[in-house]
């Protein structure tokens, strides 16, 4: 068997080795791919892995005695689901493997906001407390979240898991969903109470037709001006222009963002640089322990297909 990994950089750093899958056979690593350079790379290969790199026909058509397609991610988008399908390819992914770890980072990025740990640090640092006249003084609002309610767009692992997070603050949670789950102390809400009631709205949903573009001017428009919009998600599930538009208009207070839709994004992008847009590059999912699931959750895909089982099978 030979195993090609299309962009394993992100996933194998230097702390976890893709070494381990060569007790499947060959393995040939590359940081990084594109379709530009598809012609360069051996056809020969039975599995491909990939995390963002694209595979539809053109590698379907270049890599003829491809078995199976493992993406390294939950989100499968980057892969022609209906062409592997037609070429009889499975494609299988590694859900909920970043529960815990995208949950804190969205909290990381709530607590950064409201009480400004870095600034402070950094005055600490430079000086300011030594020769200050009072034994404390602040260099922004610090706010606190018990009491404040949260509204989280999709009710699923992730969301969920944050919405525990958010009560252990004493938040309420309200949420929108495909359906209402029946949470126990957690309310089923439309998106438009959603948007008018929550102090921060976090998203947790998938990007597809249906939330394409799902946070737009409407519901900007319909949000707190104190609210904070929260995004460890999918970049396209916000119109970034209104978003734009929101936060320098001042409509809502702050966007704390850990995806944007085209990443890298350009120097130019119309939200880097806002003094209340927060962003981070989309690391949410990145920790030490996420990466150790991926690839043990990897080797077990493999290593099923191997004895004629296609497990988190998306195709």
């Amino acid at each position: 068997m030979k195993i090609l990994l299309l962009d394993g950089y992100t996933l194998f750093q230097e702390d976890i080795a893709w070494t381990y899958l060569r007790s499947f056979g060959e393995v040939v690593f590359h940081d990084r791919t594109n379709r530009d350079n598809l012609s360069t790379l051996d056809t020969d290969v039975d599995v491909l892995i990939t995390n963002k790199a694209l595979v539809g026909i053109p590698e379907l058509d270049h890599f003829k005695q491809l078995k199976l397609v493992v993406v390294s991610a939950t989100g499968y988008n980057c892969v022609d689901i209906k062409a592997c399908a037609a070429a009889g390819v499975p494609v299988c992914n590694v859900p909920a493997y970043g529960t815990f770890s995208v949950a804190q980072h969205a909290l990381s990025m709530l607590l950064h906001h409201s009480n400004q740990v870095a600034v402070h640090d950094l005055s600490v640092r430079n000086g300011d407390w030594s020769s200050h006249l009072d034994w404390t003084y602040t260099l922004t609002p610090i706010r606190e979240w018990h009491g404040k309610t949260m509204g989280i767009i999709g009710m699923g692992n992730i969301g969920s898991c944050f919405a525990g997070m958010a009560e252990s603050l004493g938040m309420q949670i309200i949420y929108h969903h495909t359906r209402d789950l029946q949470l126990p102390n957690r309310r089923f809400v439309d998106l438009e109470t959603l948007a008018q009631t929550a102090d921060v709205i976090s998203l947790h949903c998938p990007l597809n037709d249906a939330t394409d573009k799902l946070i737009n001017q409407g519901f900007l428009s319909n949000m707190k001006s104190s609210a904070l919009l929260i995004n460890t998600s999918r970049g396209g599930l916000i119109d970034t222009m209104a978003l734009r538009n929101a936060l320098m208009n001042k409509s809502i207070a702050a966007a704390l963002l850990d995806v944007l839709e085209k990443e890298p994004p350009p120097a130019d992008h119309p939200l880097i640089g806002l003094p209340n847009a927060i962003i981070t590059p989309h690391i949410a999912w990145i920790s030490y322990e996420a990466r150790q699931r991926i690839a043990a959750t990897i080797s077990s895909i493999i290593k099923s297909f191997i004895q004629g089982t296609v497990i988190n099978s998306v195709s």
